[in-house]
């Protein structure tokens, strides 16, 4: 497990305090997926997600809290209704973005990137039961979707990246057996469950 030294990424004397070291462990892999998947704002300093489901929101909630920083939420209408939950944070912004550039020589051990698939694929996964699982990119992504990829082959198994007019999809080459090992870290389980 990573230790990082919050230090290292506050820059102001008036940004909120941070635990003066933060573990990269399954929960923060998970977490970093989860943001990466479904963050719900570029703002400097807003770290935060936006989702209808609310195990998703109460898992982001419970991080931030542990964080000891204030945790916001607010209803968005876009294509339909959201909550966001999020804080404000410059240092964390930063950490995030570090962890999610170099998360494929932070993530090296085996349950560290099946907890940071669990949470993009809890964000942005697709899954048809055992028979395939995709997981969504936006246009400008390509790149964190062949790092995803790379992470994937460490595991073992195949991908194949497919890019479409308005999204970017991964998919997963007989995923039943990674589904399997994923199932603990998932929190919205009933995507598995259907077909």
């Amino acid at each position: 497990m990573v230790e990082i030294s919050t230090r290292n990424f506050t820059f102001s004397q008036k940004a909120k305090k941070l635990p003066e070291i933060i573990k990269i462990d399954e929960e923060f892999a998970y977490i970093i997926g989860l943001w990466k998947a479904d963050r719900c704002s570029n703002a400097k300093g807003i770290v935060g997600v936006r989702s209808k489901d609310e195990d998703l929101l109460e898992s982001f909630r419970k991080f931030i809290e542990k964080m000891k920083l204030d945790v916001k939420e607010r209803i968005v209408k876009s294509y339909g209704t959201v909550k966001e939950v999020y804080c404000c944070s410059m240092p964390l912004r930063r950490i995030f973005e570090y962890v999610a550039k170099n998360r494929d020589k932070l993530f090296s051990e085996k349950r560290m990137i099946l907890s940071y698939l669990a949470g993009i694929i809890d964000g942005d996964g697709s899954t048809g039961g055992n028979s395939h699982l995709v997981i969504f990119y936006s246009p400008g992504e390509l790149e964190d979707a062949k790092i995803d990829s790379q992470l994937i082959k460490k595991l073992g198994f195949d991908t194949t990246i497919k890019i479409k007019d308005n999204h970017i999809r991964l998919y997963i080459l007989k995923p039943s057996k990674l589904i399997k090992d994923l199932l603990p870290f998932i929190i919205l389980k009933r995507k598995f469950m259907a077909a």
